[in-house]
């Protein structure tokens, strides 16, 4: 059996310490092997709509993919996100 093309249970969320740092379309990164580690969203098999950068405490960066519907998830949870994306 195939996962759901859309999981309602798997959210984007922050680690403890964790904050976003950057938030851009998936067409302006610029570089090809960010392009195919992040070509779909992480949390179902959509195309990324938006690559959301997080930052830790320790100032390590990882890039969640995210879908539209997850996006949107986010940004109601992350009003920053609307900021960043606009």
């Amino acid at each position: 059996m195939h996962p759901s093309q859309h999981d309602p249970d798997s959210k984007f969320s922050l680690k403890p310490g964790e904050r976003i740092s950057d938030c851009f379309p998936l067409w302006t990164s610029g570089c090809d092997r960010m392009l195919q580690e992040v070509a779909n969203c992480n949390h179902c098999l959509r195309p990324t709509y938006r690559v959301i950068i997080v930052t830790s405490a320790a100032g390590l960066e990882r890039r969640d993919a995210l879908c539209a519907g997850h996006f949107e998830s986010a940004a109601r949870m992350f009003p920053e996100l609307k900021l960043q994306s606009a």
